[in-house]
């Protein structure tokens, strides 16, 4: 088979015949002609790869079949929109690590996340999205069969550090695009003192800390909010874990934008906790890459 070829600055999107990929298609055909780019359409031989390695020809039924799926996937996709350029391959390697090549051309990935949810979703986050979300070069928007785009606000965790700018301009950048509004979100879990330490003192440091945090991040809001005059801006305060925060209001945003400092390469999986508890829950995720030297 060919090796594999973007075409510079298109939405990539990886499917495989099923209906969660089928969903997938439809919300990076979108993104694609929100970006003003082309889509291209990717199947990977995860069984073949090893086959390939060894000069071992794939079957021809095997070839016909993946060619079909993307032919249909490309007829689909221009279907949706006909003004949209529309290409696809089908790649004989693993579909992961065709995934995280694609990332250094592709303006944005689009994988498949998780099957369902239930207090189990946690251990079902597919390893190719896993994989695809903590090691490519670019953004990866990972997309669970339920998840829809109703106009709701573009949902970001705000680092009380600032640490993560990225982040916070894609949230931005995602919000102009989807012409709708950025909902901030820090969330500071309650510290817990012994009886024995929780006099009037401590419990003041403490409120003091907390509304320092507040300021510091409604700074930053407002700094972002001015680079970004035409974007509505909400700042959600709650005292819950980050994850459970973000996943709550997920189900009235468009798309929850999280953080990754992965490494290079598919050794280990380096998604932050955040961002790893978001993705296994929330129903589209877009997850940005962020600078390495920040780690």
């Amino acid at each position: 088979m060919d090796a594999l070829d973007v075409p510079a600055g298109a939405v990539v999107v990886g499917v495989d015949g099923s209906a969660r990929a089928g969903r997938a298609l439809e919300l990076a055909t979108h993104e694609a002609a929100r970006r003003g780019t082309g889509l291209h359409v990717v199947y990977a031989f995860p069984w073949l790869a090893t086959a390939h390695g060894w000069e071992f020809a794939p079957e021809a039924d095997a070839l016909e079949t993946a060619g079909r799926v993307v032919a249909d996937a490309v007829d689909r996709a221009s279907a949706m929109r006909a003004d949209l350029t529309v290409t696809g391959q089908v790649v004989v390697d693993d579909p992961a690590v065709v995934l995280v090549e694609a990332s250094d051309r592709a303006s944005l990935v689009v994988v498949v996340g998780a099957r369902g949810l239930g207090p189990v979703a946690g251990q079902l986050l597919g390893s190719v999205s896993q994989k695809v979300a903590a090691h490519a070069r670019g953004p990866v928007l990972v997309v669970r069969e339920e998840a829809v785009e109703d106009g709701g606000p573009v949902a970001v965790g705000a680092d009380p550090a600032g640490e993560t700018p990225e982040v916070m301009e894609s949230a931005f950048e995602e919000a102009v695009r989807r012409r709708t509004g950025v909902r901030v979100v820090l969330a500071t879990e309650r510290e817990s003192v012994p009886p024995a330490y929780a006099d009037d003192q401590v419990l003041d440091l403490l409120r003091e800390a907390t509304t320092q945090t507040r300021q510091r991040t409604s700074a930053e809001v407002r700094a972002w909010a001015a680079r970004y005059p035409g974007v509505p801006v909400e700042e959600v305060f709650v005292h819950q874990h980050p994850v459970e925060a973000l996943v709550q209001v997920a189900g009235r945003a468009s798309v929850v934008v999280v953080g990754s400092r992965g490494r290079r390469g598919l050794r280990g999986v380096r998604l932050g906790s955040v961002a790893r508890g978001v993705l296994h829950r929330a129903p589209l995720v877009l997850v940005v890459r962020v600078h390495q030297e920040r780690v």
